[in-house]
């Protein structure tokens, strides 16, 4: 008897590009919620280590589907010296594993999974959360998230009316217009915001995507009846968003486990507004109807977004099989 080759299939950005379209990885995410929140699948701990030494953060997010057969991990961090070097910031790998044997199958880069997986989530969290009549949005950042999250934003509602805002760096408002250029490229119309205050003020949703450790917003900028998006807390000690704008807002988080210690809802849990006794629901339970979402036109709502290994498993997942039927990637040997 032969021995069974250890093969892995290996599916590049370029590729991935080609397989995973927004509107297939919705639904794709959607699934990985509500098994989240049914506690169908297992999320293992996360590991999010600083590297000083390099101004990054490197982390490991993995879980297990058993109904999928999904067992795998994203080796993934954020580099903030990276944009400088012609890179993106945030650096990411996939790795399948075959749960029976522990055998890989396959290697995906992280980078497009996490951005459009994320994008995913976006779009998500506006389908069941936003307005119906929403028209105006503000991107808090100007990284590749905001790229995903004006994609989410565009397939959510076609022609939008979108500004852009950066908080940080030595040129702001160029990087703002930075942004607006990129996303021209893909059809995407966007301006330049010079007010934070009133860009916020005007806007029907909002969505942040910085690595901010203290807030970018204040509660006092948020109209009655905006959606947020809160994107950018994934780490302990993150935070875009004032305790105030969580107490005012009904919460969804994608996990509370994740919420309540890397994501907006860590800070709420310190200032005792949340507990593990009494929190947020999960988008996971308002998709599958068992939880309600936005309660009417004046609620402000806010989806704290962390980031979950089931979101990775599912469009790693998606993209093997459609990279079979469709022979693309490529197959290498570890034997």
């Amino acid at each position: 008897m032969s021995p069974v080759g250890r093969h892995v299939t290996v599916l590049s950005g370029a590729d991935l590009r080609l397989l995973l379209p927004l509107a297939d990885v919705v639904p794709a995410i959607e699934s990985a919620y509500v098994a989240a929140a049914g506690q169908q699948a297992a999320l293992y701990p996360v590991v999010r280590e600083p590297l000083p030494d390099f101004a990054a953060v490197f982390g490991i997010k993995s879980g297990y589907w058993p109904e999928r057969g999904s067992l795998g991990l994203k080796v993934a961090g954020y580099w903030s010296g990276n944009r400088a070097r012609g890179l993106d910031n945030h650096q990411a790998m996939i790795v399948l594993v075959d749960p029976a044997t522990g055998v890989p199958r396959a290697i995906i880069d992280g980078n497009y999974v996490t951005a459009i997986r994320t994008s995913a989530a976006g779009a998500i969290g506006l389908k069941y959360l936003a307005r119906t009549d929403a028209q105006t949005a503000l991107i808090v950042g100007t990284g590749v998230q905001a790229e995903a999250q004006a994609r989410a934003l565009d397939w959510w509602r076609p022609g939008i009316e979108l500004v852009a805002f950066e908080p940080f760096g030595p040129r702001p408002r160029d990087m703002a217009a930075d942004l607006c250029a990129r996303l021209a490229g893909s059809g995407i119309a966007c301006q330049p915001a010079g007010s934070l205050a009133l860009a916020a003020a005007a806007a029907d949703i909002i969505v942040t995507t910085t690595p901010a450790t203290r807030p970018v917003l204040p509660a006092e900028y948020l109209s009655e009846g905006v959606h947020v998006n809160a994107m950018g807390a994934d780490t302990a000690g993150k935070q875009e968003h004032e305790v105030e704008t969580l107490r005012r807002a009904r919460v969804v988080v994608d996990d509370w486990a994740q919420a309540s210690t890397l994501g907006e809802c860590q800070h709420a849990v310190a200032a005792g507004l949340f507990s593990d006794a009494d929190h947020p629901h999960a988008i996971g339970e308002i998709i599958a109807g068992t939880a309600g979402g936005r309660a009417d036109s004046d609620e402000i709502t806010l989806f704290d977004a962390t980031g979950l290994a089931l979101q990775d498993l599912a469009a790693a997942e998606l993209a093997i099989r459609l990279a079979g039927e469709r022979q693309l990637g490529r197959v290498i040997s570890l034997d």
